[in-house]
């Protein structure tokens, strides 16, 4: 039995073939599935299960852009502004790449593009469930924030630290917990300290998007970093640009 058993999924999908076509095939992995038919009802869903008012709270879900009243992009926003940081996976339509990105920007987690290939959009499922569960386990101690700098899972620089495994930061704002991209970028940086990191490396590394033409996601990511981490985020002193290139992360 796969430790990924049981998890619970939510499937936002206004298309009926498709969410129970969905909903079957996930079963059958051994998920337990919800369906909804609009945004507005997996918003309340959503803060429900993470407030813990509607059982086990959701390990996933499964959104697609094209929704009936509030559309997919804008419950990503909101779950996300209310700090409600399940993990994502957008269903976005083939003939409109800008889609990836801007639901990449707003927090999502991963894409599939419509008509989807079920076998890819299973394993991104399962990819996406496994990174969570790992992050739940190593964010167990949520004390662990306030223990010693020295700690292996904690990156010290600065007046600030990030830690690994509850995912919150010392900020300029006081502590608070950085998003999953955030977060992401820390360690690749913190893994190459002084050293460039291109943003082809960091859209393969964190958005595993290496062909993607477009790096502006990479671009907006670095911005909220530095509106945590630098006081003058024109003349930065650890999140530098190299022009051209990508970044360059000083401890």
């Amino acid at each position: 039995m796969s430790e990924l058993t049981g998890a619970r999924i939510l499937v936002v999908e206004d298309e009926e073939a498709i969410a129970q076509g969905l909903k079957v095939n996930l079963e059958l992995k051994g998920y337990a599935v919800e369906v909804v038919g609009d945004g507005k009802t997996a918003l309340e869903r959503a803060h429900e299960s993470a407030a813990g008012g509607a059982g086990a709270a959701y390990d996933l879900i499964v959104l697609d852009v094209r929704l009936p009243d509030l559309d997919g992009f804008q419950v990503c926003q909101r779950l996300r502004a209310g700090n409600v940081f399940t993990p994502v996976l957008m269903l976005t339509a083939r003939s409109q790449p800008d889609d990836v990105i801007f639901g990449l920007k707003l927090g999502a987690d991963d894409y599939v593009t419509k008509p989807f290939d079920l076998a890819e959009l299973l394993a991104r499922v399962d990819g996406l469930l496994r990174r969570h569960a790992w992050a739940r386990r190593a964010g167990g101690g949520a004390g662990a924030a306030e223990g010693a700098d020295n700690s292996p899972h904690r990156l010290v620089f600065g007046d600030f630290w990030v830690d690994f495994d509850t995912w919150q930061a010392q900020t300029l704002s006081g502590v608070v917990e950085l998003s999953r991209k955030e977060m992401a970028v820390m360690e690749l940086f913190a893994a190459r300290p002084e050293q460039v990191v291109s943003r082809r490396e960091l859209l393969a590394e964190v958005w595993e998007l290496p062909h993607h033409p477009n790096t502006r996601v990479v671009d907006n990511v670095i911005v909220a970093l530095r509106k945590h981490f630098e006081e003058n985020s024109w003349r930065p002193r650890h999140i530098q640009t190299v022009r051209g290139v990508g970044y360059r992360f000083v401890p």
